[in-house]
């Protein structure tokens, strides 16, 4: 998988029923939200309901979908454990699926109003994946999600272990 840090996220128009209703889609999202809400993640995803689908005139497709992951964790302990977690997902990432055909943008996204009191700070994903057909790119954002997913899942534990070794 081809993992970019970028300063914002894409904006999309509102979602494409032609993703929201492949049923591959809907069910890695299901499995995914589940996941995200189990108390094996240290992080909440807040789904954003933009999908960006493009078919060109060959018949190939691309699907995109963006989330915000927020952590349950009031204070990470500073700017330094986020990182941290970019790090070790663009690692876990870089070793899923082809750079080819499967692309995730990370970005960090600051809730804080004021300079001063920056707030807490909120990961931005956006998972692309290309295929030769809209079917089979649905098929690999499935596949990319359930990555995303494993890697969330293990950077959550540990990120555990580096709050409990900060805190002892």
């Amino acid at each position: 998988m081809r993992v970019d840090v970028v300063e914002r996220l894409p904006e999309h128009g509102a979602a494409t029923e032609e993703a929201a209703e492949d049923a591959s889609v809907k069910l890695a999202l299901q499995n995914f939200q589940s996941m995200m809400q189990g108390d094996d993640s240290l992080f909440v995803s807040e789904y954003r309901g933009n999908w960006r689908v493009s078919r060109a005139g060959d018949g190939a497709g691309s699907v995109a979908e963006s989330f915000r992951c927020l952590s349950r964790k009031k204070n990470l302990g500073g700017t330094g454990l986020v990182f941290q977690v970019i790090q070790k997902l663009i690692e876990l990432l870089k070793g899923a699926g082809s750079p080819e055909v499967l692309m995730a943008r990370l970005c960090l996204i600051s809730t804080g109003k004021e300079e001063s009191s920056p707030g807490v700070l909120s990961l931005g994903i956006e998972l692309e994946a290309v295929g030769d057909s809209g079917e089979q790119a649905a098929l690999r954002w499935g596949l990319g999600l359930a990555h995303l997913q494993q890697a969330l899942l293990f950077t959550s534990r540990h990120l555990r272990q580096l709050i409990s070794q900060k805190n002892s």
